[in-house]
């Protein structure tokens, strides 16, 4: 059997596994193809888009993590209207599950972690880094699969509004300081909203955390990453960016996570222009203890929350309508 047989064989049978998974890419750090494999569907998925998208999913939280000194990144979520892009970094390459979560949600994640004993066993034989022990292996399909299990776990935060009774609309930032206020649960380590520049607008912090990077930095960072994600997205027919969760840690009881998504758009002033208004984008950095359903949930009502005070805004609406979708399956 060749080497592109064999890594094929392997990539079916994750295929295989969902209904809902439609395309499954090998790929190196760079985003050059390796092996694919797909089925039928009324999604049109472009293949060099989607190893693009790979290589920017997995290097996009790079520096986040660096500065934390928090490593290695085992999994990244980046959800669009129509799909969701699984990808973990298997030695040298980049493996991406194309899986639309309309129709299924979450991954098997045993399934999954047995394709990724075989893969990584077969990829240190055919490019040179097998010197890998079983123990080894055996440890990063462990990650991987309490990365997913963890990813679709966790009691779901209700669907709450934390907008203020009284807005001033002449200024709305107090009462979006209100939103950042008011959260309910102790899910997140930081949280805030920035500009498209990566300019820190609000943000808040447990107090005791003692993390080498400031806030300020760490949120233009996640910035940097999303509107990266989000220009090598662009046209995409697989819909607008909807959030970029990434994970990353030593083992299931030291993960931690970065959200981005779209969170409005801000007006600045009466003037009806649009040089006057900024879309503005929420940025967290959470642990996994809590799995992640309540992280994407309270996402949902922070941002549901400052909708409510910015006004409508198509590609923040449709992120909230993703959340309800996600957290409407349950592990069995």
């Amino acid at each position: 059997m060749s080497v592109r047989e064999s890594l094929i064989k392997h990539l079916t049978s994750i295929l295989r596994a969902s209904e809902g998974t439609v395309l499954v890419v090998l790929c190196d750090q760079s985003g050059l193809s390796i092996a694919k494999i797909g089925r039928k569907s009324d999604i049109d998925l472009n293949p060099n888009q989607i190893t693009s998208l790979a290589s920017a999913a997995f290097s996009a939280s790079e520096e986040n993590w660096e500065d934390l000194n928090i490593k290695d990144q085992v999994i990244s979520f980046s959800f669009f209207d129509k799909v969701c892009l699984i990808t973990i970094r298997i030695n040298e390459t980049l493996l991406t599950i194309v899986h639309d979560y309309h129709k299924e949600w979450p991954l098997d994640a045993d399934n999954l972690a047995t394709a990724m004993y075989y893969l990584k066993q077969k990829l240190g034989e055919f490019f040179g880094s097998g010197d890998e022990s079983e123990r080894e292996v055996e440890i990063f399909c462990d990650k991987v699969r309490s990365a997913i299990y963890l990813f679709g776990m966790g009691s779901e935060v209700p669907f709450v509004s934390y907008k203020p009774e009284i807005i001033d609309i002449s200024n709305l930032l107090p009462s979006i300081s209100s939103v950042l206020d008011s959260v309910q649960n102790p899910i997140f380590i930081r949280y805030g909203l920035v500009n498209p520049s990566g300019l820190t607008l609000d943000a808040r912090e447990i107090s005791g955390q003692d993390l080498p990077i400031s806030i300020e930095a760490f949120s233009a960072n996640a910035n940097v990453a999303f509107q990266k994600m989000k220009e090598e997205s662009g046209g995409s027919s697989i819909g607008d960016l909807l959030c970029y969760i990434a994970i990353s840690g030593k083992n299931s009881d030291d993960f931690y996570g970065l959200i981005t998504c779209p969170s409005g758009r801000i007006k600045f002033s009466g003037i009806e222009k649009r040089s006057n208004d900024e879309v503005i984008s929420f940025i967290g950095l959470f642990t996994l203890s809590y799995g992640g359903i309540p992280v994407i949930s309270e996402s949902r009502n922070i941002i549901n929350s400052i909708l409510q005070i910015l006004g409508e805004e198509q590609i923040t609406e449709n992120f909230i309508k993703s959340i309800n979708v996600l957290t409407s399956f349950k592990y069995e």
